[in-house]
């Protein structure tokens, strides 16, 4: 009895020494578990069709969505009738930046895999921007409406990641209804909202405007092709003297020398007469996934790359290390060429740049093959 009593005794400490250090750090908090939740998801994160993947995703933006209704309802502590809910009440910012955190990091690293770095890096700097100015004073007292746009940030990256999923193809059709579905559901939420609080006006400035303004701005960088295509991704592409199927997969014929492991194939590509530039591929996309893309040639001049030939590639999903496929081009000059790897909508997966030049040397060449 005397021992349970001591064990209760320090677990009241432990709690009020917690309790303490969370009043004394509480404006750090936020950044700290916004911080953690990206760190998890570095770690733990798989291929965008893993089932797991889903259910956490679903799960995180189910709770984002839960207290920001919380925060819109103006519940208090005493309205909460479930003992759960009365105890996360006041940590309630803090598992919402958890989960926050943990989404945009999810999305952030899609973005990132599904497409050239350019395009990732727009998304991200959107992403940390958002984040950035919640941190600013001014923004803090307007923060429901910074908190309102993140969270449709992620519903709709949600949707767009989802839906081809589903469906079992990626298009602009595709892409655009997911946006009309985000939309709806927005204004659904604000009829909802208006119903229990009567604030028309000022759900329709902090809600709804918000959302829709993250709703057009994707629509904008859709237009402009400056989204990757989820759940589209590229696993590996290099440049090759040539390549074959066999039984077992494929095999590429390179003269790059083994020490050099930071190129993919022969980046410098020594060209003697009858040579063929070939490009391989391995295109990750989910089970059940079928579509086409288009390897875009282009060629350096004076006027930047211009395209050379644009040809397409039907790939089907399902394959760990990715869908693989090449393509090749028999006419093509010296300088430099980059290849595209890119949907029928023109948004770009990834793309390698490589060197042609002219090999005068009649030494005998001798091709290092690799298995694919």
């Amino acid at each position: 009895m005397k021992l349970l009593k001591t064990i209760i005794e320090n677990n009241s400490l432990l709690i009020d020494k917690a309790k303490e250090l969370h009043t004394q750090y509480e404006k750090y908090l936020p950044a700290g578990f916004f911080s953690l939740g990206f760190l998890i998801d570095i770690i733990t994160l798989g291929e965008v069709d893993d089932t797991s993947n889903i259910l956490m995703i679903g799960f995180y933006l189910v709770v984002c969505l839960f207290i920001l209704a919380t925060e819109y309802l103006e519940l208090s502590q005493e309205s909460l009738k479930n003992k759960w809910f009365v105890k996360a009440y006041d940590y309630r910012d803090d598992i919402f930046h958890f989960f926050l955190g943990a989404l945009l990091s999810v999305f952030t690293l899609f973005y990132f895999k599904s497409g050239s770095l350019s395009s990732s890096f727009i998304f991200l700097l959107i992403m940390v921007s958002l984040l950035l100015l919640n941190e600013i004073q001014f923004f803090q007292r307007i923060g429901i409406v910074v908190r309102t746009s993140l969270v449709m940030l992620c519903l709709i990256s949600f949707l767009i990641y989802i839906a081809p999923m589903l469906i079992g193809t990626t298009n602009s059709i595709v892409f655009y209804s997911c946006l009309v579905l985000s939309l709806l559901i927005s204004f659904l939420s604000l009829l909802w909202l208006t119903k229990f609080n009567d604030k028309k006006e000022q759900n329709l400035k902090r809600l709804f405007l918000p959302q829709l303004g993250v709703v057009l701005l994707f629509g904008s960088l859709y237009l402009f092709k400056l989204i990757p295509p989820i759940p589209l991704s590229l696993k590996y592409i290099g440049i090759f003297h040539d390549v074959t199927k066999n039984e077992s997969g494929y095999e590429t014929s390179e003269l790059k020398p083994w020490w050099n492991f930071w190129s993919n194939g022969d980046e410098t590509f020594l060209a003697r007469p009858g040579d063929k530039v070939f490009m391989f591929t391995r295109i990750f996309s989910p089970g059940g996934f079928s579509g086409k893309v288009n390897i875009h040639w282009l060629y350096d001049t004076e006027n930047g790359f211009m395209t050379s030939d644009k040809i397409p590639l039907n790939i089907t999903g399902g394959r760990d290390e990715g869908f693989r496929g090449y393509a090749y081009k028999s006419n093509f000059v010296p300088g430099d060429w980059q290849v595209r790897v890119e949907t029928e909508e023109g948004l770009e997966i990834g793309r390698i740049y490589f060197q042609v030049l002219l090999d005068r040397s009649q030494n005998r060449r001798e091709f290092r093959k690799m298995s694919r």
